[in-house]
């Protein structure tokens, strides 16, 4: 059985790698060719001459889908910002688990006697 100790230290483990975390961000990110709006345009008639690629981010605003076209340098920093937030969401979800596990040995421990 854990100790009330090991889940305080790896959930003091677990906020570490929060703090050391840069920025986050949800969404995706893709690349994209397009046909433009002219219908006389081959894109139109030939997949294979669409225009792009464009890198787009796709992610959701108050219920609403917001999407930007981004240069290289952009995508390579929303992909890291996205991945940040898988991350992030990882780590909270053990956090939740284990603040579980400490709420369920602090009443065992209190029943059985323990000053923990």
């Amino acid at each position: 059985m854990t100790t009330q100790d090991e889940i305080e230290e790896k959930y003091r483990s677990l906020k570490k790698k929060i703090d050391e975390l840069k920025f986050i961000s949800t969404g995706s990110v893709m690349k994209v060719f397009i046909k433009c709006g002219k219908p006389s345009c081959i894109c139109h008639r030939d997949k294979t001459k669409r225009h792009g690629p464009y890198n787009i981010w796709t992610r959701k605003v108050d219920s609403k889908t917001v999407t930007r076209t981004l240069n290289d340098e952009q995508t390579k920093l929303v992909k890291k910002c996205v991945g940040n937030m898988r991350e992030f969401e990882e780590i909270s979800r053990q956090m939740k688990v284990l603040s579980v596990q400490y709420i369920e040995n602090y009443k065992k421990s209190r029943l059985k006697g323990d000053k923990n």
